[in-house]
């Protein structure tokens, strides 16, 4: 009799990750004493595990392979992105020196500066609100995106989508250590004016904790107030393009998906503050990561994880 294995290659993968994080997560908080807020990080594993046991469930049944996929999968998204968010935290303070001014020097090569982005945004404010959504919409369509290809059993653009994801934020994270930025935003001014007239949702108040942090740290690590650190790769521009790539086998989505994802380069220059190089590098960072991940799911590889 086969018996069917609990979790396969991609998501042995992701947990792996996952797993090597936690541990690293916590060695940190105990060396550098900080606080984990219990409440907060209770949720995410309550609520994580929850749908591990419901994939489990279904999974081991037979009842449904794609619900099972589906809530394996999620649970694993919550716990890498909580391990790895809090990892990011971990990080700071981080006294190596920022690599905003040669950034800046490199933008002004191509003729850009984020004071004239914000400038352009502000003489037209009904693309202003566009852009102001399409950038909170980039984590939802990767929400949206896990449960269509899962319920819809394209199972393996799922994993595909999980283990890119985990590549390029565990990339991202280690290269955010060695070489922090903070973005355009932090070192280059805008009038009053124009900043109250565009609203970015980076604005300089969220700007200054980020400059603290990096600086000073924290003691507290609470996953109700960890703040978006890495400005360098963009990882907005990592996951539109992620999820772009993996709605293509969805008809009725990929339009959208594309649309919102061309908006997406303005809006992160706008709302996220970002330099211009943040763009390509996010790409770069995707293409990085979807190449990992196609390694991952190859069979010669999948069998090494299946009998680890």
């Amino acid at each position: 009799m086969v018996t069917k294995r609990i979790l396969n290659a991609p998501e042995l993968f992701a947990l792996r990750i996952t797993l090597a994080t936690v541990a690293l997560d916590l060695a940190l908080v105990f060396l550098r004493g900080a606080r984990l807020d219990p409440i907060g990080y209770g949720k995410i594993v309550l609520l994580a595990g929850m749908l591990l046991a419901v994939g489990f469930t279904y999974r081991r049944s037979g009842r449904s392979d794609s619900i099972g996929t589906t809530c394996l999968c999620t649970g694993l998204f919550i716990l890498f992105s909580a391990a790895m968010s809090l990892f990011n935290h971990m990080l700071v303070p981080n006294g190596r020196p920022v690599i905003d001014e040669w950034l800046i020097r490199a933008d002004a090569v191509l003729g850009y500066d984020w004071p004239s982005i914000i400038a352009w945004a502000a003489e037209y404010p009904l693309w202003n609100e566009v852009l102001r959504l399409t950038y909170l919409a980039t984590l939802p369509q990767i929400a949206i995106l896990v449960i269509v290809l899962g319920l819809t059993g394209r199972i393996r653009d799922l994993h595909s989508l999980l283990t890119t994801v985990v590549v390029a934020a565990t990339g991202a994270v280690l290269f955010w250590g060695l070489f922090p930025s903070a973005g355009a935003k932090a070192f280059q001014e805008v009038p009053p004016a124009l900043l109250e007239a565009v609203r970015p949702i980076v604005d300089p108040p969220y700007v200054a904790a980020i400059i603290d942090l990096i600086h000073n740290g924290t003691s507290h690590l609470s996953p109700d107030e960890f703040r978006g650190l890495i400005a360098f790769p963009s990882f907005h521009i990592v996951l539109g393009f992620v999820a772009t790539f993996h709605a293509r086998s969805v008809k009725w989505l990929l339009v959208p998906y594309a649309a919102l994802n061309v908006l997406l380069l303005p809006a992160v220059l706008v709302h996220g503050g970002h330099h211009l190089l943040d763009i390509p590098a996010g790409i770069a960072v995707f293409l990085l990561a979807l190449a990992a991940s196609r390694a991952v799911s190859r069979p010669g590889t999948a069998a090494a994880f299946a009998r680890a």
